[in-house]
């Protein structure tokens, strides 16, 4: 997201997307990725060293893929957030609860 100071500001592009897990039973991601593609996929795609009792009370798993390689997030569910918001700590802000402008996406049961 560029801030409304910077060079290539624009009011059609300058926003951040937010992928927020809830009731995460597993985690194998890098501290920071680039250029994502994200799916839920079934327990029979997942890899063979993922312990399926990770899978319990219906979880769902998230394939997220970054440079040709896989990683995995089994989670309740997952929402996909729109926002603009500048210069704020939104997780470690207390006050906030994580709003977003726009819903892109939100796990069914």
């Amino acid at each position: 997201m560029k801030y409304p100071d910077q060079d290539g500001y624009s009011e059609n592009t300058s926003y951040n997307i937010d992928l927020e897990f809830w009731s995460i039973q597993y985690i194998d991601i890098p501290a920071s990725l680039n250029k994502i593609t994200i799916k839920e996929i079934t327990s029979k795609q997942l890899p063979k060293r993922i312990n399926l009792e990770f899978l319990k009370y219906d979880m769902k798993i998230f394939e997220i893929q970054s440079k040709g390689i896989q990683y995995y997030i089994i989670a309740g569910g997952l929402l996909v957030g729109k926002n603009k918001w500048e210069n704020e700590d939104r997780v470690f802000n207390s006050n906030s609860n994580l709003e977003h402008e726009e819903i892109i996406y939100i796990t069914k049961k």
